[in-house]
């Protein structure tokens, strides 16, 4: 594998996201609050919207890692923009594929959302892990997120229940500019 590179992706990288996030959901439904029938009925323009900059949302956005022009992993932030939350962001749809395990991509990945979040001024992150998944568990601790509770069932896939984690992590103030 080449040097990755990790970049926010565009409307242009639809294609690419909608493949890629599909696939995560079909291989792993339990680590996803989304399934594969509600995201492939999402439009495309939706889709796209996410993927699409706004200057009214700064702190959204989603990551790409790029293998050469192959994308093999994504990440995304998000911001609830109600007064009382909007100091936070939440981490959503992580994913890397199989074949890419075990190479960093995931942990340059969550290294690159906190230095994004940081950028944007959010006060904390947070996510939910799969309570059994301890390979993506291990990425986020070591970039210091920490559990803070457990809501047991929290999704159904095939009839079985799956505990999630709640993950947080507080970022450094940001310094205001010297001048």
């Amino acid at each position: 594998m080449s040097e990755v590179a990790i970049r926010a992706l565009a409307p242009t990288d639809l294609d690419a996201y909608r493949l890629l996030r599909l696939r995560g959901l079909a291989e792993h439904p339990e680590a996803f609050t989304s399934s594969v029938g509600d995201e492939a009925a999402t439009p495309a323009d939706a889709l796209a919207r996410r993927l699409a900059p706004d200057a009214a949302r700064p702190h959204d956005v989603v990551l790409g890692a790029f293998d050469g022009g192959t994308l093999v992993g994504i990440c995304g932030i998000d911001v609830d923009m109600r007064e009382k939350v909007r100091h936070k962001g939440r981490v959503f749809g992580m994913y890397v594929p199989a074949e890419c395990a075990g190479k960093g991509i995931g942990g340059a990945l969550i290294d690159r959302a906190v230095g994004h979040a940081h950028a944007a001024g959010l006060a904390q992150l947070t996510l939910t892990v799969t309570a059994d998944n301890a390979p993506a568990r291990r990425v986020y601790e070591r970039t210091g997120f920490a559990v803070c509770g457990r809501e047991p069932q929290a999704i159904r896939v095939g009839g079985r229940g799956h505990d999630k984690l709640f993950m947080v992590l507080f970022l450094p103030a940001a310094r205001a500019p010297r001048g």
